[in-house]
């Protein structure tokens, strides 16, 4: 089965789905239902071959802003970080007011470690009006990096207020509060995320322990 890595990271698939109707026009016609079957079969074939379908397919509509956004979520599960970077870009051409493909973009420069450009693409989605509580954690995740702990906990406490019960906000959030040495909040947020299910609890220790990157966490494990 697919797996599409969600934190830093989780953003992911908010936005995927075209809003553009059907119409009888054959190629109008074709720019909707092919994006559809690909998206509908995103979790039923491997992610090379979802990766080959939307190459395809994007060749003919490149200005499918959601599918350059689904090409660049599949590229960024395969670790293929420059060409998650590029879809990403091209969706952003295509609708520059768009939050979502901005958070998107920083998740990965979270990854590669640019901290500014991270710091760059969230800011311009948050100044877009997303709200989202991943947008949020990978905010603050950013300014533990930065070291800003007043930045850093005003992002924790909006990613907490927006979530809905979520394993990853509360895992990740959890590994914010270790950063900034408050190990019982810590603990207890790692506690909630096992209740709701979170994956691999020795992995994510290991997160805690400075073992492995969150990021990389999520990616393998989302």
């Amino acid at each position: 089965m697919a797996r599409f890595c969600i934190i830093c990271f989780m953003l992911f698939f908010m936005g995927c789905k075209n809003e553009r109707a059907p119409s009888t026009d054959p190629i109008e016609n074709r720019y909707y239902s092919v994006y559809h079957q690909i998206y509908a079969q995103r979790d039923k074939i491997s992610l090379d071959s979802t990766q080959q379908k939307l190459d395809a397919y994007l060749q003919e509509f490149p200005e499918n802003s959601d599918a350059q956004m689904l090409a660049g979520n599949v590229a960024y599960s395969l670790k293929k970080d420059e060409k998650a970077i590029n879809y990403y870009r091209n969706a952003i051409s295509y609708q520059p007011n768009k939050a979502i493909y901005y958070s998107a973009l920083g998740t990965v420069f979270t990854a590669l470690g640019k901290v500014d450009s991270t710091e760059k693409y969230l800011t311009k989605a948050i100044s877009l009006n997303d709200s989202s509580a991943y947008t949020f954690l990978n905010a603050s995740l950013l300014y533990l990096r930065k070291n800003d702990k007043e930045k850093s906990l005003a992002f924790a406490e909006s990613a907490f207020a927006a979530q809905n019960s979520s394993a990853i906000i509360y895992s990740g959030l959890s590994f914010v509060y270790k950063g900034w040495n408050n190990e019982a909040k810590s603990q207890e947020l790692f506690t909630r995320a096992v209740g709701l299910g979170l994956k691999d609890t020795l992995a994510f220790r290991q997160v805690l322990a400075g073992e492995i990157k969150p990021e990389d966490y999520y990616r393998t494990h989302y």
